[in-house]
């Protein structure tokens, strides 16, 4: 068989993806001569910037001690746009986003010898967005759905650059709206508690998303040996 290591790293938006197995099952299905290891670096409620020191630091998470990114030096990497935190800054942050997602992805270019693809998340759904999060409770729904267009702010944005800088991209929200246009209830894909985060039939969406988007740029290389 063939081994191949692969990171996850951006916002919650990995960080709440437990064990990958949506993504673990994908890739079994279309790579039937691989195995994959993947560990997920993904930051709890981070920001860009979280993830630029991930890279090289080691860090502290559920009660372990883990590696920079760097020094896994995985064959793949998968950059999630880490656009969830960044809602607070307005637009007046797009520029210093834009800039330190390109000295994430240079910065594993620098560091590492991974085929790098990057991921847009999925926008958040106006009408539930912290609906259910403890520091939002009080808040309106408009005040809410503005957070939610701020959302949606950057990670057009974090599509732009990606599209300026010619990475290959994996749009999870592109494959929810597709789904969702067949039919299927945007909600299901959602987190029922804040919708702030995929649930299961969310996460099978992104892995369908990454792991096609892996195919199509030919990151990776399997061979049947005999």
């Amino acid at each position: 068989m063939n081994q191949f290591s692969l990171s996850l790293l951006g916002d919650s938006q990995f960080a709440r993806w437990n064990g990958c197995d949506e993504l673990r099952e994908e890739l079994a299905r279309l790579y039937t001569h691989s195995t994959f290891d993947i560990n997920n670096f993904g930051v709890e409620d981070g920001r860009v910037g979280n993830a630029l020191h991930r890279v090289c630091a080691p860090f502290e998470h559920g009660g372990k001690s883990w590696p920079s990114l760097s020094f896994a030096n995985p064959r793949l990497v998968i950059v999630e746009s880490c656009a969830y935190a960044q809602f607070w800054d307005g637009p007046e942050g797009l520029s210093e986003y834009r800039d330190l997602l390109r000295r994430v992805w240079e910065e594993i270019e620098r560091t590492t010898t991974a085929k790098i693809l990057f991921c847009v998340a999925a926008p958040p759904p106006r009408d539930r967005f912290l609906e259910g999060n403890p520091l939002f409770i009080g808040t309106s729904k408009a005040t809410r759905a503005r957070f939610a267009d701020g959302v949606k702010m950057f990670l057009d944005e974090a599509r732009s650059i990606a599209e300026d800088e010619g990475w290959p991209i994996a749009d999870i929200g592109a494959e929810i709206d597709k789904r969702v246009k067949t039919g299927e209830s945007v909600r299901r894909f959602w987190d029922q508690n804040e919708g702030a985060s995929l649930s299961r039939y969310g996460f099978e969406a992104a892995a369908r998303a990454i792991v096609r988007e892996l195919d199509n740029s030919r990151m990776v290389e399997e061979r049947i040996q005999k």
